[in-house]
């Protein structure tokens, strides 16, 4: 008589084509993770070209969970005239994990809402509290590092890193003037120079509070606005979102004089003299490598994560690099100020250049001390891998909770 097989719960890592190699990178980890728990793993890469091929794969791997970055290997599928996720005709879970804000996903993530087999992972506290407001279960997988990515430490050829894109908030505003009436451009960039002044003020949270400051008349008419299009308002809160980004980036650069600053990726204006930029260093490797051959690492957070870090930081903090980084309560939890990494306020621009004057003319061993601190606690502490472990501890509460429920029926019968 043959012995019983005892299965794996499956998992299948969608992997979406990314410029920027990141979603490889994670997926690699979290796989690797998952992998060493009991659960059964395959990477299927996915795009326009192979989608009957990945659906072929799917259904005869027949997985418990599915996974992937931003909903972006979400699969639909025709059901009598209506599309649906195919994790819902398949009978599986969909797990997304959202890296950057859920809002900018909108149009991917309104569709979808709907389902009951989809189950949202976010890095950032805000956004979990922003999706549950939609009734949706949600979990919080903080950014991490792929230790397999980070290279050993360098020699530092470079005094200051500052990843970008960039962009003059100049020209947003002029394109604003040609697009939005008086009132419209007046909000907008009261609402991106709030955000600018607080990095830890959710975007979402901010428009409602500058809203409540203004006319009735100007506050009807674009709640209205918001109601009847609720799309294209989601669309005008990342544009206002990017302009704050871009704000606080330009003024810091632009606020640096006797340093060589060199921004990583693309930049759109006239820079000053003491800026160099390298528009070709855009991927997550490239950006790491230039990083880990920089004394300092100059970071301006996204306002689309206020509450939490990036995976850049995670990645800059690795290297053994000195990171700067926007002082806010995320930063002290993941890393202690002054002794892992360096916090400054994005519109105090006498401490970012007097801090950096410091690190780098009067205490270099200091700043070596804090890097090699930062990478250790990086590379021990906030790695993918530990994600992975989070990831699976979920899959396992999911397995749990749903043979709970096969068993009430039989005990109560």
């Amino acid at each position: 008589m043959e012995e019983n097989k005892i299965t794996k719960p499956r998992v299948v890592f969608l992997k979406t084509p990314d410029p920027k190699n990141m979603v490889e990178n994670i997926i690699d980890g979290l796989n690797k993770s998952v992998s060493a728990r009991n659960f059964e793993t395959k990477i299927v890469e996915i795009n326009v070209d192979n989608l009957q091929e990945v659906i072929n794969q799917i259904v005869e791997f027949k997985p418990l969970f599915t996974f992937d970055i931003n909903l972006d290997g979400m699969i639909y599928a025709e059901n009598e005239g209506q599309k649906q996720p195919f994790c819902d005709l398949l009978g599986n879970i969909h797990i997304t994990w959202f890296i950057d804000d859920p809002m900018i996903h909108f149009t991917k993530l309104k569709p979808v809402i709907q389902s009951n087999q989809i189950l949202y992972a976010t890095i950032d506290i805000e956004h979990l509290q922003w999706l549950r407001t939609l009734g949706k279960n949600v979990a919080l997988i903080p950014a991490g590092t792929n230790p397999a990515k980070i290279p050993p430490p360098k020699e530092k050829e470079f005094e200051v890193a500052f990843v970008g894109p960039l962009t003059d908030p100049i020209l947003i505003e002029n394109d604003w003037q040609q697009r939005f009436d008086p009132n419209l451009f007046g909000f907008a960039v009261e609402l991106g120079r709030l955000i600018y002044r607080n990095p830890d003020m959710p975007i979402r949270f901010a428009s409602g509070y500058l809203l409540s400051q203004l006319s009735p008349e100007f506050q009807s008419a674009l709640i209205q606005f918001q109601q009847e299009n609720e799309e294209e308002f989601s669309n005008l809160l990342i544009e206002i979102g990017l302009y704050a980004m871009h704000l606080r980036r330009w003024n810091i650069i632009d606020s640096i004089e006797n340093y060589e600053v060199n921004i990583l990726g693309p930049v759109n204006g006239e820079v000053k003299d003491n800026v160099v930029v390298f528009e070709e260093i855009y991927t997550q490797k490239d950006v790491i490598d230039f990083i880990s051959k920089s004394k300092i690492s100059l970071l301006s957070q996204p306002p689309f994560i206020p509450s939490s870090l990036g995976f850049t930081v995670f990645d800059s903090v690795a290297t053994g690099t000195l990171t700067f980084v926007e002082e806010r309560l995320a930063s002290k939890s993941f890393f202690e100020p002054e002794k892992e990494i360096i916090t400054y306020h994005p519109i105090d621009f006498i401490e970012i250049e007097g801090k950096i004057a410091y690190y780098l003319e009067e205490a270099p061993d200091e700043r070596e001390e804090i890097g090699k601190a930062g990478r250790e606690k990086a590379l021990k502490e906030h790695t993918i891998y530990s994600r992975g472990e989070i990831l699976a501890n979920i899959m396992e509460d999911i397995i749990r909770q749903s043979i709970q429920e096969e068993k009430k029926p039989e005990e109560n019968n």
